[in-house]
């Protein structure tokens, strides 16, 4: 696990922007309390947007703890953050270490803020066959 986040990318232009990168800068240090902060009490998150979400705090943290659990030392890059209202899209690109490699996975993400400035709903959106190409590679070629 890195030791601190090394936010690379865009500079917030917007407290909801700062707000964003500051939850995975969390996820960065492997701080779940720290990224369950900034979530409202009532928070959806969708680990994929057509995924049923997971609902409020119980929900979300137990899923961010099981994905930690399954994988480790991620990292991230932040390509690009633009708002509207009370709306961040945030594009990036995720790399996590799963079994014994590391994975990469390009991702857009929509976080939604309720009028505390908390995160209300956080949707993500990527294509899972990138990480499945990226395992199955490894699996294949006895890469670890």
């Amino acid at each position: 696990m890195s030791a601190t986040p090394a936010h690379r990318g865009p500079e917030p232009a917007t407290d909801f922007e700062a707000t964003v990168v500051d939850f995975f800068d969390a996820g960065v240090l492997g701080d779940v309390d720290r990224s369950m902060a900034l979530l409202a009490e009532d928070a959806t998150y969708r680990v994929n947007a057509w995924n049923e979400p997971f609902r409020g705090h119980d929900e979300i943290d137990e899923d961010l703890r099981r994905q930690r659990r399954e994988w480790s030392d991620f990292r991230y890059q932040m390509l690009n953050l633009a708002t509207a209202g009370n709306v961040v899209l945030a594009e990036r690109i995720d790399t996590i270490r799963m079994h014994g490699r590391d994975v990469t996975v390009h991702v857009a993400a929509v976080f939604e803020f309720d009028a505390d400035g908390r995160i209300a709903s956080w949707r993500d959106y990527f294509d899972s066959h990138e990480i499945e190409q990226q395992l199955a590679w490894s699996y294949r070629f006895g890469v670890s």
